[in-house]
């Protein structure tokens, strides 16, 4: 048995029937040079002879009795592999508009508690003899960095033959007892509060200092949840278990050249594009241009992968304001790269304010009463945002899965009660592939963001100097 970090264990106890918390890893796959697609058949053995390189997978979780400590992760004696990867058809003619219809209505759905929290389906039918494999995962596995590494192992670096036969034999360990779980939750409850608690009151100590430095040396502060000088446009408790997801791929050399021009960086270009979306859909919502900054989420990384020791999630939450209300686009850059500045500055003198800690003093009858009194009160509890944002390096190797080559990448995470719209990029090779998730009754037509940033970055694009600018 593993047990939980608190982080993951969140994961679990807020997934609900309308609340969803497992994340989106969208591959689209084309044949190689030599026309030999990836079958389905083919799929089946590369997931069989690859799935114990990622034991997770082949694991699930069991709650300890009472709810007295973290849940662990336990070896699924019932493991079946013909539940978790399965074929579906898309509808013709197979573009990216019904692509992402399927995907929506494939993710809008709770995954099942009693098995192992992941499904891929592999979708054929696409343009151009294309293929896709959308996997769902749970958040509680990993964050979004260690989930690429550990789906990484299903990838190689070059077309290869599936292995003709599958992998060692499963053989899972037995299920611990409740009485089990029982005494090892008690026995190592002591530890949890003595490797925790003095580190919670350290980091609370060491965030009240940072902060009232910076108010002392009349620096700026990073906006907050609930706090002034910003809207919540988007501000809905989720209505229903419908979402709508949609994809668009630049190329990261625009986002680099505009980023080189200006002395931004990707990131700081990425959130001024994403301001010019969202201030054109609150143009077409109100009739009118906005007049305040909207405020983002931005999950940053408190451990570099390389450093980590386990699996799991080791994120913490900052904030940024979206310059909605500027109309100049190259003052919104500006804007927004300030505002980032000041985040991530912020970050980095508070990193002692531990998060990790912190979580993993919040058992898990605790985590669920947060989320029921979340969700009832419209996200209002959490501090969350209406407008999540997040800027993932991906792989830079071009990747294959037998013959077939990866073309394109996507990954996003959730939206929650409270946070309605998520917007996401992932880099891949020379692309920047864009993912969009967002509440229906919110956002009718996510299209029209992804139209809006295109047209932002266009705008960005004309205002770099001609020298500058590709031959």
């Amino acid at each position: 048995m593993e047990r939980m970090s608190g982080l993951d264990s969140l994961f679990i106890q807020m997934d609900t029937p309308r609340e969803y918390y497992h994340t989106i890893k969208l591959h689209i796959l084309e044949p190689g040079a030599d026309l030999l697609d990836m079958s389905w058949k083919e799929m089946k053995l590369v997931f069989a002879s690859r799935l114990h390189l990622v034991p997770r997978l082949r694991q699930r979780y069991l709650g300890v009795p009472l709810g007295l400590n973290h849940p662990v992760w336990v070896d699924d004696e019932d493991f079946n592999l013909d539940y978790h990867l399965l074929r579906v058809g898309c509808p013709a003619p197979g573009s990216n508009v019904e692509l992402c219809e399927l995907v929506s209505e494939l993710y809008s759905r709770q995954l099942d508690h009693s098995r192992p929290l992941w499904q891929a389906w592999v979708i054929e039918g696409l343009e151009g003899g294309r293929m896709a494999l959308f996997l769902m995962i749970s958040h509680a596995y990993a964050d979004g960095v260690a989930i690429q590494g550990m789906m990484a192992r299903f990838w190689d670096t070059h077309p290869d033959t599936p292995a003709s036969t599958s992998g060692p034999a499963w053989q899972p360990r037995p299920l611990p007892s409740k009485w089990r779980l029982l005494a090892d939750g008690l026995a190592e409850l002591p530890a949890v509060f003595a490797g925790n608690l003095p580190a919670v009151i350290r980091g609370a100590r060491a965030g009240r200092k940072i902060r009232q430095q910076w108010q002392d040396e009349g620096r700026e502060l990073p906006p907050s949840p609930g706090g002034a000088g910003h809207a919540e446009t988007y501000k809905t408790r989720l209505s229903g278990p419908h979402r709508k997801f949609v994809i668009h791929s630049f190329q990261l050399a625009r986002f680099k050249r505009i980023g080189k021009a200006f002395g931004a960086t990707l990131n700081d270009v990425f959130l001024a594009v994403t301001s010019s979306a969202i201030r054109e859909d609150l143009i077409r919502r109100t009739g009118k241009p906005p007049v305040e900054a909207e405020l983002t989420s931005v999950p940053f990384s408190l451990i570099p992968p390389a450093e980590r020791t386990r699996e799991g999630n080791f994120v913490t939450t900052a904030y940024a304001l979206l310059n909605v209300q500027v109309s100049d686009p190259l003052e919104r850059l500006r804007a927004c790269q300030h505002s980032a500045a000041i985040m991530k500055a912020y970050v980095e003198a508070t990193k002692e304010a531990n998060v990790l800690a912190s979580m993993n003093l919040v058992h898990p009858w605790l985590a669920v009463l947060l989320g029921r009194l979340n969700e009832a009160s419209g996200g209002d509890l959490l501090p969350v945002t209406n407008v999540a944002t997040s800027n993932v390096p991906g792989p830079r190797k071009e990747l294959f899965i037998g013959h077939s080559r990866m073309v394109e990448y996507y990954s996003i995470g959730m939206i929650t009660n409270g946070t309605t719209v998520n917007l996401t990029v992932w880099s891949y090779g020379d692309q920047m592939n864009l993912c969009i998730l967002v509440d229906p009754e919110v956002v009718a037509d996510p299209w029209g963001m992804v139209e809006a940033m295109e047209s932002g970055l266009a705008e960005l694009e004309a205002l770099v100097p001609q020298e500058s600018k590709p031959a």
